[in-house]
């Protein structure tokens, strides 16, 4: 398994189908978020700009020739209220694994390489966002080290 940049002319099928099968996921675990087929045409071009808005980038991890899962990770993330000051961080802002590929350590594998990357980049705070509900990414995140800093609280009304 090697984890290397994105490559628009050959990993787009590849980064697609993890986009499709990461909000298909969130939308099992609340319908109220599209499905993924949906809107991964909208979501791609997203990304890949707020990559170049954040200093970020696209990491996928290849595995036996075929993407397995990708990881997309921003470096310089400006605070967004005013009291945030100029604090600034380093994000995860997604991470998928394809459902075959889970249980390789390559969800781990690629949060290792978005540190690593960021740490490179001058990253001192590195932060990332989980479903509440997603108990096994919260698992993998709180096992390498992560802590809750804010809590976002919801009622339906």
């Amino acid at each position: 398994m090697i984890i290397r940049d994105y490559n628009p002319d050959t990993d787009y099928a590849g980064l697609r189908a993890c986009v499709v099968e990461l909000q298909d996921f969130e939308y099992r675990i609340d319908p109220r978020y599209p499905d993924g087929e949906s809107i991964v045409e909208l979501y791609i071009p997203d990304v890949l700009l707020r990559c170049r808005q954040y200093a970020g980038k696209v990491m996928i991890a290849e595995l036996n020739g075929e993407v397995a899962g990708y990881a997309m990770v921003w470096t310089k993330v400006p605070g967004v209220d005013i009291e945030d000051g100029d604090f600034e961080c380093g994000r995860l802002a997604d991470l998928a694994v394809l459902e075959r590929f889970r249980g390789k350590g390559i969800g781990q594998q690629l949060i290792k390489a978005s540190e690593s990357w960021a740490r490179e980049q001058g990253v001192r705070y590195f932060r990332l966002g989980v479903m509440a509900k997603n108990g096994n990414a919260r698992a993998l995140y709180q096992k390498l080290g992560y802590g809750e800093c804010q809590i976002e609280m919801e009622k339906e009304l």
